[in-house]
């Protein structure tokens, strides 16, 4: 890893780590241009993180932001250009979103602290894990949602319209609209 390496990536130099990343075949992380990518998005955010500069140059990482975000300290995404947020968009600290594949987040999401969306999976076989290979699954969260304190979403995640995610719960699989859930793994509670 070189932490050195690092530039805004061209159109040309996205579409291509992206054709890598999004395809849920395992890749080696290290390649240069997605290290490259990495290494600017962390920077970014560092200095967003600092007060070093604000939302607008922090949306320039994105694939889409759109009105109203208020992201609080400590957020981390590992590319950006997987990002599509909606609007009235409200995270706490500490959110961290590995959008090494999309990650698409829909209009009036609250996020509470300290949550972890993460697209990232890392290769079953030891040998292949340990040469950091990766395969990355979409996440997809709807309108309406409210993610609690403490709460992962993993891999392949659907969170639909109108859920309420409780405190410290991990989230995989699909959750059902206008549902209330809890628990490891998320589960809807009775009514």
């Amino acid at each position: 890893m070189d932490l050195n390496r690092r530039h805004k990536l061209t159109k040309e130099e996205t579409e291509h780590v992206k054709k890598i990343t999004n395809s849920g075949r395992l890749y080696y992380d290290y390649d240069p241009l997605i290290e490259s990518a990495r290494n600017f998005a962390y920077e970014t955010c560092r200095r967003y993180n600092r007060h070093e500069t604000d939302i607008d140059e922090l949306r320039s990482l994105f694939e889409k932001m759109g009105k109203n975000p208020s992201i609080a300290d400590g957020f981390i995404t590992e590319f950006g250009f997987n990002l599509n947020i909606g609007d009235d968009f409200d995270a706490g600290c500490g959110l961290k979103i590995i959008d090494c594949n999309e990650v698409s987040i829909g209009n009036n999401v609250t996020i509470g602290e300290n949550v972890g969306i993460y697209t990232s999976n890392h290769a079953k076989d030891p040998k292949l894990r340990c040469d950091h290979w990766c395969s990355e699954l979409p996440i997809r969260i709807g309108n309406n949602v409210v993610i609690e304190s403490n709460t992962v979403v993993l891999p392949g995640t659907i969170i639909e319209d109108n859920v309420w995610i409780r405190p410290g719960s991990v989230v995989l699989g699909r959750i059902e609209a206008d549902s209330i859930c809890a628990g490891d793994p998320a589960r809807r509670e009775s009514k």
